[in-house]
């Protein structure tokens, strides 16, 4: 079993390894783990005679942590992971990520904890830091909250949750309804009005010749309404500037474009043609189903 001092060598390996996927010499770890050089090299020829450290000659050689050696760790050896990121007041945590995810209190009526172990160094998270995490690459879960407690030793944080969503493992395809209203560039204001508010639709694509040229949303006919053009068309008003997304798009990649643009809507296409609209209330009704 490994000491306190050989369990924090082999943690600052890993942590290396990981961030550079290359051998570690010893002089990163001595400088990761405050030691001097000779103490890191006398602890390696023990490690490596435990079978947890596997050496490489050369100019480019040094560690290499062993299977045996993340199994010591309770982290599993992975070779091409996804690196699920660790944001701290709205920042990402460079060379910090998500190895794991519990959950505790879960039954408490008014209480929620997370136990989160990561890979990197946890003392780059601030204690009582706002913390966001993920999305993970599976469920995609996200969960947000502040930084209550910490283990640097076991690399292990304590997160007070504020939320916890999971995005659903969907394309934009199913949000495609059976029939898009679309408008023409030349159809009246007041009679678009109509169409939106008889099919109950905050919005649809204006197209021309076959091809969708922009979107017309309730919001911008009210403003016509006050601006004094009612009895203008489409063209007049409708956003020329749209942006699409395939319908084989994953509905989190959707999300996020929706999130670096500022915007509540996009056109589903499919081979270039719309056939569909994607907006957040339907991505958030879909959560709550």
């Amino acid at each position: 079993m490994l000491n306190e001092s050989q369990y924090k060598t082999l943690s600052a390996l890993i942590d290396l390894y990981e961030e550079k996927k290359a051998p570690v010499r010893g002089e990163e770890i001595a400088d990761r783990t405050s030691r001097t050089s000779g103490t890191i090299r006398n602890q390696m020829q023990i490690l490596h005679a435990l079978g947890y450290v596997e050496g490489t000659p050369g100019p480019k050689g040094g560690y290499i942590p062993s299977i045996k050696a993340y199994e010591s760790m309770g982290i599993e050896a992975i070779e091409s992971p996804v690196n699920v990121p660790i944001y701290q007041d709205g920042e990402e945590i460079e060379g910090l990520y998500v190895e794991g995810i519990a959950l505790i209190k879960v039954p408490h009526p008014s209480e929620c904890a997370a136990i989160v172990s990561v890979i990197g160094d946890t003392k780059k998270i601030r204690d009582r830091g706002y913390v966001k995490i993920g999305p993970t690459p599976l469920n995609h879960i996200i969960l947000k909250g502040a930084v209550i407690g910490r283990d640097d030793t076991r690399r292990e944080i304590l997160i007070e949750t504020e939320s916890i969503t999971s995005i659903p493992k969907e394309t934009a395809e199913s949000f495609i309804k059976k029939k898009l209203i679309t408008f023409d560039r030349d159809m009246g204001i007041k009679e678009c009005a109509s169409v939106l508010a008889e099919c109950n639709i905050e919005g649809a694509p204006v197209i021309e010749r076959g091809k969708t040229v922009g979107i017309i949303t309730m919001a911008d006919i009210v403003n016509a309404f006050v601006e004094g053009k009612t009895e203008g068309t489409v063209k007049d008003i409708c956003i020329g500037d749209i942006l699409t997304v395939d319908k084989d798009t994953q509905l989190i990649d959707c999300i996020k474009i929706m999130d670096k643009y500022s915007i509540g809507r996009l056109i589903i296409t499919d081979d270039g043609k719309a056939v569909g609209i994607l907006t957040r209330t339907d991505i958030v009704n879909r959560m709550m189903e």
